[in-house]
């Protein structure tokens, strides 16, 4: 049975008229009139009475029409959907996203995404050192990432949205609040809080990177996750610290100084990354959208 055949059924029944069918399938009737006849010859039934001036369907043929009208509905709803998730208007997209990225960069990349593709589920996985989110990306657990960046491997690609830059900040008490910019080498004696080590916290290598660079490794007394928790701990006094320089203006915490780093000092990005040979249509999408820079300001 040729699905062309119950196309063929479908719409006679709808007509009840062989004539009128036949214009609606662009066809001329007596290749319509063999395609019912070897319809009913497969079924071993009489679908229609052909009276001469009218066609009206059988028992047989009104309760065929009813399942193949609910089949056909479906296999059109079934092909609908199919050329939709080809061309990424519909499915699920595996979104990771670290800490600062959601900050920076989520809430405006789901209302671009929401805004144009309503219909894709975005499954927010996070937040995560971009570390983890450079493994889940190379096991397949994630179609796309918010991070900072490099994600350093072959098979990742990636996209930058704006650099960011690192600030020093002290306690407001400390002896070199007053000066206007700051040596780090003058703080390598001094205690740091920092993001956790070896847990694939890019903001941590980075600070690492930038004291090696200034000749001295910074003695970590404490550790977290969370920067409104680090801050917190510069204010309190427990130590200085190294962070991005636009938390300085998302977490108003009383008690810090905030101090530019040199010429020449290290610069991270956040964007996206994907693996290079991930074809989902809707991670295409994603990756059309033109996004606005976030407002810059100036360090003080």
């Amino acid at each position: 049975m040729e699905l062309r055949h119950l196309r063929s059924f479908l719409t006679v029944a709808q007509e009840l008229s062989f004539t009128r069918a036949a214009e609606r399938l662009h066809m001329a009737q007596p290749p319509l009139s063999q395609r019912i006849r070897q319809l009913e010859e497969e079924l071993g039934v009489q679908l229609f009475e052909r009276h001469t001036r009218r066609v009206t369907l059988t028992h047989a043929g009104q309760t065929f029409y009813a399942e193949v009208e609910g089949l056909l509905g479906q296999l059109n709803r079934a092909v609908d959907a199919c050329q939709r998730a080809h061309r990424g208007e519909i499915g699920q997209l595996r979104l990771g996203y670290s800490g600062r990225a959601s900050h920076l960069l989520l809430p405006r990349l789901l209302l671009a995404f929401r805004t144009r593709f309503p219909e894709v589920a975005l499954d927010l996985i996070g937040p995560l050192p971009s570390g983890a989110l450079r493994t889940k990306l190379l096991e397949d657990q994630l179609d796309v990432a918010l991070c900072f960046l490099p994600l350093s491997h072959p098979a990742i690609a990636t996209r930058s949205f704006a650099d960011i830059e690192f600030v020093l900040a002290l306690p407001a008490t400390h002896p070199l609040a007053q000066q206007e910019r700051i040596e780090l080498s003058a703080l390598a004696n001094e205690p740091f809080v920092a993001y956790p080590s070896n847990q694939g916290f890019l903001l941590r290598s980075s600070m690492d990177a930038e004291c090696a660079r200034a000749g001295f490794t910074p003695r970590v007394v404490r550790e977290s996750e969370t920067s409104q928790v680090l801050l917190c701990l510069v204010a309190a006094g427990t130590g200085v610290s190294i962070i991005p320089r636009e938390l300085q203006y998302q977490e108003e915490i009383g008690g810090i100084v905030f101090k530019p780093l040199g010429p020449g000092a290290l610069r991270l990005a956040h964007g996206m990354a994907w693996l290079q040979d991930n074809t989902h249509p809707a991670l295409s999408n994603l990756l059309s959208l033109d996004l606005p820079e976030p407002t810059q300001r100036n360090l003080a």
